[in-house]
């Protein structure tokens, strides 16, 4: 039987591809220094899970057919530096899965938000249409089991974020993908502990848009100034194909979003502009494989939102709780407008956990004052491990976000704080804003909580 590794298996992706393996006839292994949900409970399902977190170079034989690597393995991890000095077949994730997929129409989902939701979109799009399609996307799209499914599809359609490929390998892993058609959603400086000033940080979409081949499409968010004119001024139009796009026509009555699509009006399941406009880039591709908008129609009011995106953990007359996704300073601000536009005349309790890497660096972190400004309360959560694991400094966040922001190391402390703040303005919205587990707190940990 064929071994292979897996460095970094806690990961979104890595995970899936982990399980991808598996399905493929691989004996797979794998290790992480931290694996949280989805990623544990799948990987336990399939018996892949590793005994212990951490690094450990005697998994690294060589009777390994294949070590997969995400950028999560650092220069000097010991795990891959034991792969390479047995010369084993070393990959990273993306540069593999674009030698999978070469044979395949590659629609690729770039920008610093709206990544997640859009290729979710259009996979679902694509299904409901009878379109076949692969899809690789950092949450299970709804309606599936899989992050990552690769089979004889003739489309395979991938969130391709700015990220190097891997320690070796310093291209975004979007440009890796090799894309035929571009989806470009929008650009905010982020990842800062990689691309230390936005100026290096739009390099990584430059070199993107410079993979585009001949004849191949891109379609843009015309509503973001930095993307039109990056896009407008790098592309030539007739080398390639270049299809703008702004948000769709809509109105809201209380949390109910509708759209106007050809001459119907179309209740969505979600709601905020920011998703609007993930929809109306679904929309413009749609378009061009000649889908009439009678069949849009019918397919937006069926779309829903990946896990953690809007998901109402509590709500009645007086008082929401609401968990997302939301955790870089351009999500998080698009995700606080639209939350005031669907509840409006509810005070707003924004808690936002810093667990990125980039987060917990002072000079970016500042920018959360601007994302959290429609806010009533502003409260910011930081693990003291992972704190300490990626080197930040609480005194230093502290200093660069200045006042007005009330900070937690504990998720009791926190829970008993929220308690209190809902018994005070007896009404309200709480928004729980993490990408990562806020101390591992659950709904219905913070429901007993919270709730008489």
């Amino acid at each position: 039987m064929r071994k292979a590794h897996v460095i970094g298996i806690g990961g979104s992706v890595m995970h899936a591809l982990a399980l991808h393996l598996q399905a493929q006839g691989y004996q797979v292994t794998g290790s992480d220094d931290r694996i949280e949900e989805p990623a544990r409970s799948r990987l336990a399902a399939a018996g892949l899970l590793p005994p212990e977190e951490g690094w450990f170079p005697e998994k690294i034989q060589p009777d390994l057919h294949l070590v997969v690597a995400g950028m999560h393995a650092r220069p000097d991890n010991p795990e891959l530096l034991a792969a390479q000095r047995l010369s084993l077949p070393l990959w990273d994730m993306p540069t593999l899965v674009a030698k999978e997929s070469a044979h395949k129409h590659r629609i690729v989902v770039a920008g610093s938000h709206g990544k997640t939701t859009t290729t979710a979109f259009l996979v679902q799009a694509f299904h409901w249409l009878g379109f076949e399609a692969d899809w690789l996307i950092g949450a299970v799209p709804p309606g599936w089991e899989t992050s990552f499914r690769l089979s004889a599809a003739p489309t395979f359609i991938l969130e391709g974020d700015e990220y190097p490929a891997s320690a070796w390998n310093p291209q975004p892993k979007a440009a890796v993908y090799q894309p035929h058609w571009l989806i470009l959603t929008g650009i905010a400086w982020d990842h800062a502990n990689i691309y230390p000033s936005p100026e290096s940080y739009q390099e990584a979409f430059l070199h993107l848009l410079h993979t585009l081949p001949k004849g191949g499409a891109c379609f843009y968010n015309a509503t973001d100034p930095l993307v039109k004119a990056l896009v407008e001024k790098t592309l030539r139009a007739g080398w390639h194909y270049l299809y703008p796009y702004e948000a769709l026509p809509y109105f809201h009555r209380g949390r109910t979003w509708f759209v106007k699509v050809g001459r119907r009006t179309v209740p969505l399941r979600f709601w905020g502009r920011h998703n609007l406009l993930n929809l109306s880039a679904v929309w413009r591709v749609l378009e061009e494989m000649l889908v009439d908008s009678s069949a849009f129609a019918e397919v937006a009011a069926t779309l829903t939102l990946p896990a953690l995106r809007q998901e109402i953990w509590y709500e009645d007359p007086t008082h929401v709780v609401v968990r997302d996704f939301a955790h870089a300073p351009s999500k998080v601000e698009a995700t606080i407008a639209a939350l005031r536009e669907a509840f409006p005349g509810l005070p707003l309790v924004a808690v936002l956990e810093l667990h990125t890497y980039s987060s917990l660096l002072p000079a970016f972190a500042a920018q959360y004052r601007h994302a959290l400004r429609q806010a009533q309360e502003k409260w910011l959560f930081v693990e003291p491990a992972l704190l300490k694991q990626k080197g930040g400094h609480l005194e230093a966040l502290q200093s660069a976000l200045g006042k007005g922001f009330r900070w937690f190391t504990h998720p009791e402390g926190l829970l008993e704080a929220l308690k209190h703040e809902l018994q005070r303005r007896r009404k309200g919205v709480v928004a729980l804003l993490s990408s990562g587990t806020l101390g591992g707190l659950t709904r219905d940990q913070v429901l007993a909580a919270l709730l008489p």
